[in-house]
């Protein structure tokens, strides 16, 4: 059940302000209130939902929280990046070039969706790679956070090409195991979408009442 409700909010088929209510979701999933309410509440204690009096809302995120989320990102994933081209292994590698190739395959599609979740997979994979569980869970909070907004920004669209080359220039940087330059291309990385951001001028009100 909670696996499934996040699944649905972090991929956007559920959107942000959308209400829940413990006897629709109850009656939607086929099960009692009980697993329901508790998946709810964690879901609450995780800011993916807040609470509007009876009813559990989809978390909205403005852009200018979007930015201070892709500022603490910028130093977390620059570290992220500098530790994994001395501790990645080859098999982690290859997964990596995999993601990389899966993404060029949804960019080609525009799934713009489908390339949000491998583009998050890939800065966690590189993350997993450290063996830094604190950096792993911080980084892996702040990613739910992005995709609440990612998915339902058309803007994020134009960006999938010129994304996958960054990520390109990354994973190039940490299999050389030049830990400076990896951390120069993901600062990159980051600070451009973090350009593309301000330039949009957009939030997520806007952009949910088109």
């Amino acid at each position: 059940m909670y696996s499934r409700l996040k699944e649905d909010i972090l991929s956007a088929s559920l959107k942000s302000d959308e209400r829940l209510y413990e006897t629709t979701v109850a009656e939607s999933f086929g099960g009692s209130r009980t697993p329901v309410r508790e998946a709810l509440l964690r879901l609450l204690e995780e800011g993916l939902l807040v609470r509007q009096g009876r009813a559990y809302v989809v978390s909205r995120i403005s852009v200018s929280e979007m930015i201070d989320i892709y500022r603490v990102r910028q130093n977390l994933e620059c570290l992220s990046a500098s530790i994994a081209a001395e501790t990645i292994t080859d098999a982690q590698l290859s997964e990596l070039r995999a993601m990389i190739e899966a993404m060029r395959t949804a960019a080609g599609r525009r799934d713009g969706s489908a390339f949000n979740l491998l583009d998050s997979e890939f800065h966690l994979a590189i993350a997993k790679s450290t063996g830094n569980e604190v950096l792993m869970g911080i980084l892996t909070k702040l990613h739910e956070r992005v995709l609440l907004v990612r998915n339902s920004v058309e803007r994020f669209l134009s960006r999938l090409e010129n994304a996958n080359q960054e990520h390109e220039a990354i994973y190039n940087a940490i299999r050389r195991r030049q830990s400076t330059i990896a951390v120069a291309e993901m600062n990159s990385h980051i600070q451009s979408t973090i350009e593309s951001l301000k330039a949009s001028g957009i939030d997520l009100v806007e952009i949910n009442e088109r």
